[in-house]
């Protein structure tokens, strides 16, 4: 299995911390993935607060620590890949990272970590119902009052998938996810929102939201996704127009970002 954090350590001293050059000079989606500045798009709009702190699930190679650093936000982020932290640490040194996931033992974080204003599970979510349930639980748990909780998932009905490109293994469809996030609001209580990032969360160039959807026409020429095959199983621009026509967008977009806050919008 392919070791991408590992590989990235060692390309990352060999090009003194040039990630333009090393996609320049190996083209790889992994580190594509992993060091395109695109993958800031997910957040780089939110309104976050300079001085509060996030929690980040999933290293995923540090992909999105530089924007929250960036916003002034006090980094920490978790995996249970040492060769993920390792690089993470090593691209980043001001996050603080910790080895473990959220799906594991909530007092073991909660000594080190503290109450949260933020946490991001961008790709991340764990694949199995139980370890699922227990990461949002604890995600939940760990927040602060008023605090923010992302989750950006692959959408396995997602028009990208009927052309061919491959689903990821913790993909969840919107009306699961909707379920898993306000699962047990009698005790927590929050409001979620839905994103519908284009065209996917992983290297975003619009973020579409119920109130902003996309029209005939405005996908038209969409083929933009880089995991796409070779030979495409279905026309996306034809399918994209009839699609945004019905006003089904929203179920079969490729992505979804979710964002629920404890306590509802207004305090």
């Amino acid at each position: 299995m392919k070791n991408t954090a590992a590989e990235l350590l060692d390309l990352w001293e060999k090009y003194d911390g040039n990630s333009e050059k090393i996609l320049e000079e190996h083209v790889d989606l992994g580190y594509l993935y992993a060091l395109s500045k695109a993958r800031e798009n997910l957040l780089e709009w939110f309104p976050f607060q300079p001085g509060k702190k996030i929690l980040v699930d999933g290293a995923d190679c540090g992909s999105l620590a530089g924007l929250f650093l960036q916003k002034g936000l006090e980094v920490t982020v978790l995996d249970d890949s040492a060769d993920q932290l390792a690089f993470t640490k090593t691209r980043w040194p001001k996050a603080a990272c910790i080895q473990g996931r959220l799906s594991g033992s909530l007092e073991a974080l909660k000594g080190r970590t503290g109450k949260v204003d933020y946490i991001c599970i961008a790709g991340s979510l764990e694949e199995e119902e139980e370890a699922r349930n227990r990461q949002i639980k604890n995600a939940r748990k760990l927040l602060a009052p008023g605090g923010y909780l992302f989750v950006a998932a692959d959408n396995p009905s997602g028009l990208k998938h009927w052309a061919g490109a491959p689903k990821e293994a913790n993909a969840i469809g919107r009306k699961r996810l909707k379920k898993l996030l306000e699962k047990g609001q009698k005790d927590q209580r929050g409001e979620l929102t839905m994103y519908y990032p284009f065209p996917d969360h992983k290297l975003p160039t619009e973020i579409y939201s119920d109130s902003w959807l996309p029209e005939k026409g405005d996908l038209s020429g969409a083929v933009i996704s880089y995991d796409y095959p070779e030979f495409l199983k279905a026309e996306t621009g034809p399918s994209y127009d009839m699609i945004c026509e019905e006003g089904n967008f929203r179920e079969f977009s490729n992505s979804f970002l979710a964002v629920w806050r404890k306590g509802g919008w207004e305090e």
